[in-house]
Formats: C-alpha cells, structure tokens, sequence
C-alpha cells in the first residue's frame, strides 16, 4: 500500500513539474503585414544575440545593448519544458531564450517606429530593428 501511495505521489508531483509555469507569455513586436499584392522586404544584416525579455517585450541583448525587434510574419512566441522559445513557423526552426543566435534583420528609425507603431514605442521602447530567424 505503501508503495502504490508512493508511485501516485511521484506521478502527481512529476505531472505538476512538468506543466510549466501559467503565467502570460511576453509581448512579441510584429511587423504589419505588406500591403495586398506587395512582398515582404527583409534586411539582411546579421544580428548577434541572446533573445531576452525586458518591460515584458521580447528583445535581442548583444552585451549591454539590448534592441527591441519587429519580428516579421511567420515569427510566434511559445513556451514549452525548457523555456521560451521563437519559431519561423514555414521552416519550424527553433531558438531559445538565453541561447547566442545570429538572426537576420537591420535598424528601424526610431521616428519611423513612433509613427508607424506608437503603442510599441510607449511600450517597449528604443534602439529597435526588425528580425526574422534565418539559417
């Protein structure tokens, strides 16, 4: 009896572990989709590093100069066991928080930011630059 009681605690306690914390994922900055019957343009500079979240934004941090990122379409925030992660939902390329990463992208204006996107800009503030997960 002893036995059964001990393997339906374990079993509870790993089912609770394992569920992940309920709390509310980070805002994640989108880039407006192109207008109808336009493509989308992407800058090709390479952005070096970690994904972090600060005032509740997904940033990318390169030292001590964090940037907030406009992530293009196809870009979606989740969380899973080991974290948070941002996945390129046509390739379903992954990449962690915390982890060094190389992504596409380049630097917005911050008075283009403004205009265009104000309530981001209250929110998550400057230096920004657009992102996409690349190869």
């Amino acid at each position: 009896m002893k036995i059964a009681i001990g393997l339906l605690m374990s079993a509870l306690l790993l089912g609770c572990a394992s569920a992940g914390p309920n709390e509310a994922l980070p805002f994640l900055p989108m880039l407006a989709p192109p207008p109808p019957g336009t493509e989308e343009m992407r800058l090709t500079a390479a952005k070096t590093g970690k994904l972090v979240v600060e005032k509740g934004c997904v940033k990318i941090a390169s030292g001590r100069y964090i940037e907030t990122v406009l992530w293009h379409q196809g870009t979606e925030l989740g969380r899973d066991a080991s974290g948070l992660f941002l996945r390129e939902t046509h390739t379903g390329q992954i990449v962690r928080f915390g982890a060094t990463t190389t992504f596409g992208g380049g630097d917005l204006p911050e008075d283009y930011v403004a205009r265009a996107y104000p309530e981001l800009a209250q929110r998550c503030g400057p230096p920004y630059g657009s992102g996409w997960i690349g190869d």
